[in-house]
């Protein structure tokens, strides 16, 4: 197994010691899944935290209704953490493979082992959590625009997304409609 990309992705939060290195190399495992496996159902605690090296994974959740609600996209290089998963608790998610993808995982518990010898990994663990704070923070300030901006500034941040995705599962992260998004499409 190849562990550069994911030493790339880390060291860019924090330098890795070559004993952590080491460490990480003995309890990470790699993991392939097809398109539209589930990963993780809603209810469940989450064990590991995956490094996405080639692929493209989802969160979503349904209402009360029924309906679906994308939460959140990852793609090759992304690390997906969840808060959740760290501190034991149940998640409302559930975390499906989009496309034929390859991960790296390390289980929760061996991430807390090794936070207690290694400060390097608290450091990890603290930017993770940022940066999922931050990425809640502008996807609440994204849904409070009208529609038509909401399609714009996720049309500019990820316009391959369109390519992968079927419409109703990008109008559900926009919080539109199918039928709306269709139209902003359209007078592209």
């Amino acid at each position: 197994m190849n562990l550069a990309s994911l030493f790339s992705v880390l060291s860019e939060i924090t330098e890795l010691s070559d004993t952590l290195k080491e460490e990480l190399s003995q309890k990470v495992g790699e993991e392939k899944y097809k398109s539209r496996q589930i990963i993780h159902g809603a209810g469940q605690k989450e064990n590991r935290l995956y490094f996405l090296q080639s692929g493209f994974a989802r969160n979503y959740y349904y209402d009360h209704h029924g309906n679906e609600h994308t939460v959140k996209f990852w793609e090759a290089g992304d690390i997906l953490f969840s808060y959740e998963g760290y501190y034991k608790v149940p998640s409302y998610f559930y975390t499906v493979i989009v496309e034929h993808s390859e991960l790296i995982s390390i289980d929760y518990n061996q991430l807390h082992e090794l936070d207690l010898n290694f400060p390097e990994i608290s450091i990890i663990i603290k930017e993770l959590l940022l940066r999922f704070q931050q990425e809640e923070y502008e996807k609440q300030n994204m849904i409070t625009l009208p529609p038509g901006e909401r399609y714009q500034i996720f049309q500019k941040k990820k316009p391959d997304l369109f390519k992968k995705l079927p419409n109703r599962i990008i109008a559900s992260y926009l919080h539109i409609t199918r039928e709306t998004l269709t139209k902003f499409i359209g007078k592209r």
